[in-house]
């Protein structure tokens, strides 16, 4: 799952491991299973933007198959941002602003191993707090109680990060105010 939507289109993993988390197997200790969970999250998003990324590079750019008017837009599109290279992936973390990153790494030519580990950054404190957060949660509530609270949360928190990605665009996007 955490393949697909950093590849293809999203699928809210930050509510499929909270979901996750909270069904553990029986006799399993909620760490170890949120340190599996978590490594099932980091592999999944950098193994499917590296695939994008592969694809993108391979098959369509040194392929010649990548439209030039497309490959301008995603360059152009990162001109607006505040960070212009790949710190912005951090940034998605929080503010999604750069759909389908894998493939920006490869139309704006960013580097590869800097990218991905910025991918795997972010994804580690992302789904860290969430599982924490889930896990102190499950303590202090009921276990029925505990995953709708955090479910909630999340669902919450992706409202956030959706506003703040439409306040970037919209900003980003916004002419310059004249001086006064």
């Amino acid at each position: 799952m955490f393949a697909v939507d950093a590849a293809l289109f999203p699928l809210l993993p930050e509510l499929a491991i909270i979901l996750s988390f909270s069904f553990r197997p029986p006799g399993l200790d909620a760490f170890v299973w949120g340190l599996l969970l978590l490594g099932i999250a980091m592999a999944g998003e950098g193994v499917g933007n590296t695939a994008l990324y592969g694809f993108v590079r391979r098959v369509l750019i040194r392929g010649g198959h990548m439209p030039a008017w497309l490959e301008r837009s995603m360059k152009r599109w990162t001109e607006f941002l505040v960070l212009k290279d790949e710190r912005i992936i951090l940034l998605n973390r929080i503010a999604p602003v750069v759909p389908m990153v894998g493939a920006f790494i490869a139309a704006c030519r960013w580097d590869f191993r800097r990218s991905l580990a910025y991918i795997l950054i972010g994804a580690g404190a992302k789904y860290s707090v969430l599982l924490a957060l889930s896990g102190f949660i499950g303590v202090a509530y009921d276990p029925l109680l505990a995953r709708w609270v955090t479910v909630g949360l999340v669902v919450a928190v992706v409202g956030v990060s959706l506003a703040a990605s439409l306040l970037y665009r919209t900003r980003a996007g916004a002419p310059p105010r004249p001086p006064a």
